[in-house]
């Protein structure tokens, strides 16, 4: 599964590398757990492209303060995930996930 969020708000970390954390997303572990190995493209409004984006290594649920129970992804860098467009449908709260095999509209 792939996700695309709209970020406008460029809420990153830079960890090591080309590694990145981006968080504090309202979203099942379940759901973020399927994700691990996906992509992630993050937008500045819906109908933009990305600006930013890479594969999903890994995430953590926010255990305190006012994000407790968000998810905050790491992701590994990757430059074919920018400039990435997606459709208007499927959003809600900020996210949108992409089976695979879905076709993105």
């Amino acid at each position: 599964m792939n996700i695309h969020i709209l970020e406008p708000l460029n809420h990153f970390v830079k960890l090591q590398g080309d590694e990145w954390e981006s968080g504090w997303w309202s979203l099942e572990e379940d759901k973020a757990k399927g994700l691990v190995g996906g992509e992630i493209y993050f937008h500045k409004k819906l109908q933009e492209p990305s600006f930013f984006g890479g594969v999903i290594t890994g995430y953590r649920v926010e255990q305190d303060g006012q994000h407790r129970g968000d998810v905050v992804f790491t992701l590994q860098y990757q430059s074919e995930c920018r400039n990435v467009r997606t459709g208007k449908y499927g959003w809600s709260k900020k996210i949108k996930i992409i089976s695979e095999g879905e076709i993105s509209s």
